[in-house]
C-alpha cells in the first residue's frame, strides 16, 4: 500500500532570513529524513533537510545478493532566491563490506536524463537541468544490487559527503537577488542511516 504524504524542507539563512529551497513530495511511506549543513559563497551554517524513501531487507544471509532502493523526494527551488538551478548532485554512501554487483536509475521524468556514478562505496546521482524556480523536479529512484560479505555484520546506506568541499547535496543556481551563478554545497553533519541490513 502506498501512502501519499506531503514533505517539506527548507534551507534557512541564520537569523531566519528564509529559504532557498522548498521540498515537497507524495511518495512511499516511511521516508527517512537527513539533516545537512550548507554553504553559499562564504556563508555557512545554513540548515537543510532532505527525505528519501529507502528500501532494503532487514536481514540477509552471508554472501547473498540483495537490493537497496533509494528514492529522493522531489524538490521545488524557492523563487524568492532562485531563478533556476542546475548541476544537481546527491551523493550516497553504500555499505562498507558489500560488493556492488549492478546499479539502475529509473526514468528521470521531470529531472531529464540523470546519471549515476559508482566508485567503491561512493555513488553520485547527477541531473544537469536547468530546473526553473517554483517548478518541482523529481530525481529518480536508484536501485543497487549488492552482495553481502561472508561474515556477519550490519550494512548501512546513508548520504555521503564529509564537508562543504565534499558535499552530499549540491547544485548551481542563478539567484533572484544578484547577478551571476552561485553554488549551494551541503553535507550531512548528523550520521543517519537510510537503510540497515544485518548479515546473519
Amino acid at each position: 500500500m502506498f501512502v501519499m504524504r506531503t514533505r517539506t524542507a527548507a534551507l534557512a539563512v541564520p537569523l531566519a532570513l528564509s529559504a532557498l529551497i522548498v521540498t515537497t513530495s507524495g511518495a512511499q511511506a516511511a521516508p527517512v529524513k537527513t539533516y545537512f549543513d550548507c554553504r553559499v559563497g562564504t556563508t555557512t551554517g545554513l540548515a537543510y533537510s532532505e527525505y528519501v524513501d529507502a528500501v532494503a531487507p532487514a536481514t540477509v544471509r552471508p554472501g547473498a545478493l540483495f537490493d537497496v532502493t533509494l528514492d529522493p523526494a522531489p524538490i521545488t527551488p524557492n523563487p524568492a532566491y532562485n531563478k533556476e538551478v542546475s548541476n544537481v548532485a546527491l551523493q550516497f554512501k553504500l555499505p562498507a563490506g558489500a560488493q556492488v554487483v549492478s546499479s539502475e536509475v529509473a526514468d528521470g521524468g521531470t529531472a531529464g536524463t540523470p546519471s549515476l556514478e559508482v566508485d567503491g562505496t561512493k555513488a553520485v546521482l547527477r541531473a544537469a537541468g536547468p530546473f526553473a524556480a517554483n517548478v518541482p523536479f523529481d530525481l529518480p529512484k536508484v536501485t543497487f544490487t549488492l552482495k553481502a560479505p561472508a561474515k556477519k555484520t550490519t550494512l548501512n546506506t546513508a548520504f555521503g559527503g564529509t564537508s562543504h568541499d565534499d558535499p552530499g547535496f549540491s547544485w548551481t543556481f542563478i539567484s533572484s537577488n544578484w547577478d551571476g551563478e552561485a553554488h549551494l554545497d551541503c553535507w550531512p553533519d548528523q550520521p543517519i542511516a537510510l537503510t540497515k541490513t544485518r548479515v546473519k
